[in-house]
């Protein structure tokens, strides 16, 4: 690209050169091989020196004002070289190739006007091409649109902040020192630059990227830069001491020369290279909460020969195959542990661990041995399920006291109830197909319920589904625990009943009272339908003592050994968590941890009924699902 720009300027150059008149002395000379030679000299002279430099007064009707005189402009200069950037450019000092009058090619261009903080000056190329250097000289710049083919170099008069936008940069952005030992950072903003280089020999300046920067290298005398951004390459070639600052990710820093140099920022940094052997590096702190996480509970399986032995609901694999991911997960913990472990040697550690732990599972099978499981939970919550009016209008044709649904959000329920009374009627069902089942279908009913709005039809003052809902009520037997009834019995206990009860006698008194207003009808059909809800949803199926027999807890262990808790945030807004880690308040911890003691309890209660399991199982899991929405990441 450069070849091809510079072979352009050096034809400009000649033509311009050739138009130039020679001396009198040369014009009126027989000798025409000596006129030959000079003017051949004088193209190779015009061609190094590649135009003439300049200072823009102003830009008006395609016109350039310039200290050397007026200069029309080249069409491809015009989205530069035009009035809405006559602040930008006032006083600017610029090199350029002119040919017949016009200006064809700037080959340098010094911007001495600045802006204020609340206002930058801009300088908008619209995508033409400046084809040498930039170089700012003033505060508060933004350049964008503009192609520069040699370097962007910023001065030390660049004090405050400058933003480069949408920029091509043929070589390298540089940062020039400044003069005086203290001063403030520099802020620089760079937006939309593909993979942008930098040389630095400026201290305190702090970058932002959207983009990936390519490569960054710092000279001389800095002692701090920080850069908020992905870096592929940071050199570190300095005087004295230097400390690293901001976040993102860095793939390589090369560390060249320096005294003590301090590489304990927030950035992730995969690979550090230290030439300099006199060096102190401070190495930056590793990131081992993911690898941390995966060892703290490995997913361990049953361990069989056949499978015999293991229950259809679980998993097995051989002694070799449990040992060979046993290797797996003590390699990884050694890395954890390892406190000279490198960010590198910690990704590696983890894209290993999940290899090994994809061959674990693919070596898994199910047990071949059965176990039945209690259905009386799933066919408590098969009964409990009460369907709403059918709307084909919108809800015009319902009444306003009446809850309905469309029929598509019916069928849904329906056919949730289907599959769980398949697995109810199921003699081979096993305790995960139940739990599954009770999953799938209380979230059905969550879904149906939460779709359910009231009829906007207003009757004057109708009594009758109100009365067709009291007349629907039935209760069931009452019982103090179920011992003394059989198991296809369903019972509730006495104080589940009298709520039922009570929220009928309610409705029947707002059903018989002639004063009562629609309003009244609405509230009273709402609180009984919701009575007689939470009255079936107790439902139980009574249950023999005297005959004590297994109930599978695999389920509900393996749910308390899944888990894991995040870090507690002491200040309450993860303010004192780095951003990389997960946390959670210690109100919103304690409460999983209370669900987890209570099924651990379960677990452990040789006599708890498998109603007691599933319970446990659904609260379980319930409080899991919250605590993992309620995990943040910090902001520190």
């Amino acid at each position: 690209m450069k070849n091809k720009v510079f072979s352009t300027f050096m034809a400009t150059a000649i033509t311009a050169t050739l138009i130039v008149p020679v001396s009198t002395a040369n014009a009126t000379s027989n000798d025409v091989s000596l006129n030959h030679s000079v003017q051949i000299d004088g193209q190779v002279a015009a061609a190094k020196t590649k135009g003439q430099n300049v200072t823009i007064t102003s830009i008006a009707n395609d016109k350039v004002r310039t200290s050397n005189g007026q200069f029309k402009i080249s069409k491809s200069l015009k989205p530069l070289l035009n009035t809405s950037n006559n602040a930008a450019l006032a006083n600017a000092e610029a090199t350029i190739v002119v040919k017949n009058g016009e200006i064809t090619s700037i080959t340098s261009l010094t911007l001495t006007k600045g802006g204020t903080k609340n206002k930058a000056l801009d300088l908008d190329g619209g995508d033409a091409q400046i084809a040498g250097s930039l170089t700012v000289n003033a505060d508060y710049v933004k350049v964008q649109n503009v192609t520069i083919e040699d370097e962007l170099i910023v001065t030390n008069r660049v004090k405050k902040a400058i933003t480069i936008d949408d920029v091509a940069i043929g070589d390298t952005i540089i940062f020039r020192p400044l003069l005086t030992k203290n001063n403030n950072w520099l802020n620089v903003s760079l937006k939309d630059i593909k993979s942008p280089n930098i040389y630095l020999k400026r201290t305190k300046v702090s970058v932002t990227s959207d983009k990936t920067i390519s490569k960054v290298d710092i000279v001389g005398k800095v002692t701090a830069f920080e850069v908020t951004a992905n870096v592929d390459k940071l050199t570190i070639d300095v005087e004295k001491d230097f400390t690293l600052y901001g976040k993102g990710t860095i793939e390589q820093v090369v560390v060249k020369q320096g005294a003590k140099v301090a590489l304990n920022s927030g950035h992730l940094i995969n690979k550090v290279q230290v030439d300099d052997k006199k060096a102190s590096v401070t190495l930056p702190v590793l990131n081992k909460t993911e690898l941390s996480n995966l060892v703290a509970s490995p997913p361990y399986v049953a361990v069989s020969v056949y499978g015999y032995d293991i229950s259809v609901t679980e998993k097995w694999t051989t002694q070799a195959e449990r040992t060979t991911f046993e290797s797996a997960v003590s390699s990884a913990r050694a890395v954890v542990n390892n406190s000279y472990a490198s960010q590198e040697q910690v990704n590696n550690a983890i894209t290993q661990y999940k290899n090994a732990l994809n061959v674990y599972r693919t070596v898994q099978k199910n047990g071949t041995k059965y176990v039945y499981g209690d259905k009386s939970s799933l066919q408590s919550m098969i009964n409990s399920v009460q369907y709403v009016k059918v709307s084909s209008n919108n809800g015009n044709d319902v009444a306003s006291y009446e809850p309905w649904t469309t029929q598509s959000e019916k069928d849904a329920l329906t056919s949730a109830v289907s599959s769980a009374q398949y697995v109810v009627n199921n003699y081979y069902a096993t305790q995960s197909d139940i739990t599954n089942a009770i999953s799938n279908l209380n979230y059905a009913i969550t879904m149906y319920k939460n779709a359910q709005k009231y009829g906007t039809y207003q009757y004057n003052a109708d009594r009758s589904s109100l009365f067709s809902l009291i007349n629907s009520v039935q209760y069931v037997t009452v019982s103090v625990n179920g011992s003394e009834l059989s198991y296809n019995v369903v019972w509730t206990t006495q104080s589940e009943k009298d709520a039922l009860v009570s929220a009928v006698s309610y409705a029947q008194g707002i059903a018989n009272n002639s004063s009562s207003s629609q309003s009244d009808i609405s509230y009273a059909y709402s609180y009984l339908y919701n009575a007689i809800s939470t009255y079936r949803s107790n439902y139980k199926s009574g249950v023999n003592y005297n005959h004590w027999h297994y109930v599978d807890k695999s389920w509900l262990t393996s749910l308390i050994n899944s888990v894991q808790y995040v870090k507690v945030s002491e200040n309450g807004d993860g303010s004192d968590i780095p951003y990389y880690e997960l946390w959670t308040t210690e109100r919103e911890k304690r409460s999983l941890e209370k669900v987890v003691q209570h099924a651990q309890s379960v677990a452990s209660n040789a006599y708890a009924s498998a109603y007691d399991v599933t319970d446990a199982i659904n609260k379980l899991d319930k409080a899991i699902d919250i605590y993992k929405d309620a995990q943040r990441s910090g902001t520190q």
